[in-house]
């Protein structure tokens, strides 16, 4: 190997080694991030509570990627790549994330190889990879797990742009003439090859992120530049003094492109049919196209703002009011930069081809055809600011090569730039730390946020905050009235507090919406029982059995709303009772009682009244250890006061009865004990298949998978109601 090459390998060897360690001081804390309640979890989620993935790679599993509809999208590879790392890493984030890191580390280091094997421009391509690895409108992509999609599609596509480029490369050694037919031969068979790999990476990226579909138009514009498989002799001038090129010489290159085409137009018929079957798509009579179109006008520049000034970075940006001077404004800014990019195509072709790079790399995600609540996502911009920044870096090489002061002046404007992008991007990792920063960032960023408002106001309603929830929730009725599930949490919530109108009026707004909304009758149903409108609670709780003649819980709500009379008075004899005959027993039956109707403090003040007069009474220690164990008020549950109780009783009992053994494993969840609550489950899952009782083997086998997931068991109101969804 002569020196020159030599030189030439060490310097990019350098040049990879330096991205590589700007990428971990960059992006470093991405290792150590959580979930994200948005996508990371829920139904139609990826990781959390995807059973699918979680199932590892097997036969099945590997079916269901390739057949499956879930999250309105059709990437097998994504999900595969998922199942995976829950194989190997299981629910630890950390390993998630930093499988996200190393795919953008690899997307990074073979973007820069694949720019200077076709352009020979070492430190232009170096800046590209360099702003493309550190920009803050990647965080998105790279730190949130749901997104590795973004990613294994980037890794892909980097993989055919290589792939292509060795195919141009050998294609023209074999056109330039080898005088020898073996040699010819020999690299007809190696450009085939090359060729069918890239078709073959094409059809992955495809497979991980249909976003790809406009890469044959890519490949397009790379063969124009830099590839310049088109070259200046073979243009023409319209009359409007624009140059073209001649349509003889694109048509070998448009043929060359037939099975990349074939492949996109296959990911689109499957990903409408994905989206159809998840109804992701939103319909015209919501969104009309005039509004689709003023609306990827604005979206255009708005891209072009955060690329060059990356401020007030969200999660998620709703549809905000588009006023007609932004819409003109936005066009006649793409209109004049396109018609600038075209007169210069000959002295600075790069403008052309990073600025078409920008323009088509959207289309699919600019709004057109609407997937989703979303007006943009940083998310979006992963693979089409490479255009921008290829402008970006051989414009300020262009500039650099006129003189030296010049080329002093772009290396530190480069290296500031950098330096920013640095800070900027550790600066935003910061909102990712857990979802409540994140969610509470993006109400700070873009305002009124009725979905993240919805999202924060669930966070804060599992935690247990249900004012902070219910604020939430009303924020983002303030802006979409008709939020059905919003109605239904806040109504939720108002029968925890107690205040039965407000509960009414949130479950007639559930009903309104949806007279098919079972847990809107149920609530409804509880709320009126609450007011002792038992007519009407009947009739409610009749129509939730009607389209639920299965569920044990409401039907057990009718039975308790038929009989609340009789309970009252029950419960009124009971307490005439205490007064002359203070036992355990009565104490137990009013806790019981005060239990089912929400009365969880009296409740627990007769289980330790019963305790005083009867200390070793173990049905009262496990009444009392569930209730502190599970109950739906955060302010009542006490994890460590729940597994004494509980432990008293299964040593009263010598751990011989599945139910006390259960209630000690949830005592050990609810007090963050899960190794303990996990052995604990098992123990009576054991128990109760060797008693042959089907309804407690199945029970505690549904709270040890809440346990395995290191999440304790919280009760609702279902005693009344249904669990909120």
């Amino acid at each position: 190997m002569i020196p020159k090459q030599k030189n030439t390998m060490r310097r990019e060897s350098l040049i990879c080694l330096a991205l590589l360690v700007i990428t971990f001081i960059g992006l470093w804390p991405a290792g150590r991030l959580g979930f994200i309640k948005y996508d990371d979890y829920g139904p139609k989620g990826y990781i959390v509570d995807n059973t699918n993935i979680q199932a590892g790679i097997t036969a099945e599993s590997v079916r269901w990627a390739f057949t499956t509809t879930h999250a309105s999208n059709w990437h097998p590879v994504t999900w595969l790549s998922h199942m995976l790392d829950y194989q190997l890493f299981g629910l630890n984030a950390s390993g998630h994330h930093w499988v996200n890191l190393g795919f953008h580390i690899a997307n990074t280091l073979l973007l820069f190889i694949v720019l200077r094997q076709m352009t020979q421009a070492v430190w232009r391509s170096a800046l590209v990879a360099a702003l493309f690895d550190l920009h803050p409108l990647h965080v998105q992509s790279v730190v949130w797990i749901s997104e590795r999609k973004d990613l294994l599609s980037g890794f892909f596509m980097m993989l055919t742009l290589w792939a292509y480029a060795q195919y141009v490369s050998r294609a023209r050694r074999k056109v330039s003439g080898e005088s020898q037919t073996s040699n010819i031969e020999h690299r007809t068979s190696n450009a085939q090859w090359c060729y069918w790999s890239a078709v073959l990476f094409f059809a992955l990226g495809l497979m991980s992120k249909p976003m790809l579909v406009t890469l044959p138009v890519i490949l397009l514009l790379l063969d124009f530049w830099p590839l310049k498989r088109v070259t200046s002799d073979e243009w023409r001038v319209t009359r409007f003094g624009l140059p073209v090129p001649q349509r003889s010489s694109l048509n070998h290159l448009l043929l060359e492109k037939l099975p990349f085409v074939a492949l996109s137009l296959g990911s689109c018929i499957a990903t409408v049919w994905a989206h159809d079957q998840g109804g992701a798509v939103v319909s015209f009579d919501r969104l009309p196209w005039d509004f689709r179109v003023e609306n990827s006008l604005v979206s255009y520049a708005t891209y072009l703002g955060k690329t060059f000034w990356p401020a007030n970075l969200s999660v998620f940006y709703p549809y905000t009011r588009i006023y007609p001077g932004e819409v003109f404004s936005a066009g006649l800014l793409l209109s004049l930069f396109t018609v600038y990019c075209v007169c210069r195509v000959r002295c600075q072709p790069y403008l052309l081809a990073g600025w078409l790079w920008f323009l088509v790399m959207l289309v699919p995600v600019i709004g057109l055809v609407q997937v989703g609540q979303q007006a943009i996502a940083d998310r979006y911009m992963y693979l089409p600011s490479i255009g921008l920044f290829i402008i970006v870096a051989w414009g300020m090489g262009g500039i650099a090569s006129i003189s030296r002061f010049w080329r002093i002046c772009m290396t530190l404007g480069a290296t500031v730039m950098l330096l920013a992008c640095l800070v900027d991007t550790r600066f935003q990792l910061r909102y990712w730390r857990n979802s409540i920063t994140l969610f509470s960032h993006a109400i700070d960023v873009t305002g009124d946020n009725p979905l993240i408002s919805y999202y924060l106001g669930n966070l804060l309603w599992d935690m247990g905050n249900l004012d902070e929830a219910a604020k939430n929730y009303y924020s983002a009725l303030r802006n979409v009235p008709d939020f059905e599930d919003a109605h239904y949490r806040l109504g939720y919530i108002f029968l925890q507090q107690k205040k039965w109108p407000e509960a009414e009026v949130q479950f007639g707004e559930v009903l309104r919406l949806n007279y098919n909304n079972v847990n809107g009758h149920a609530g409804l149903g509880c709320a009126l029982a609450a007011q002792d409108k038992t007519t009407e609670a009947e009739a409610e709780y009749s129509n939730a059995l009607q389209l639920k003649p299965d569920d044990v819980m409401i039907r057990k709500a009718l039975a308790l709303t038929t009989q609340k009379a009789e309970t009252e008075k029950a419960l009124a004899s009971l307490f005439d009772s205490l007064k002359t005959r203070p036992t355990p027993e009565i104490h137990g039956q009013i806790a019981a009682i005060q239990t089912l109707q929400g009365e969880f403090q009296d409740a627990v003040s007769h289980y330790l009244e019963a305790l005083r007069l009867r200390p070793d009474s173990p049905d009262v220690l496990n009444n009392l250890a569930w209730l502190l164990a599970t109950c739906p008020d955060a302010h009542i549950r006490d994890g460590s006061q729940a597994v004494g109780y509980a432990g008293r009783a299964c040593e009263l009992t010598h751990y011989h009865m599945t139910r006390l053994v259960g209630t000690l494993a949830a005592a050990y969840a609810e007090a963050g004990r899960f190794d303990d609550a996990i052995s604990t489950a098992e123990k009576a899952c054991a128990m109760a298949s060797e008693s042959g009782d089907r309804d407690l083997l199945k029970r505690n086998q549904d709270l040890l998978a809440l346990y395995l997931k290191h999440q304790p068991y919280h009760e609702s109101i279902e005693k009344l109601v249904p669990a909120a969804p």
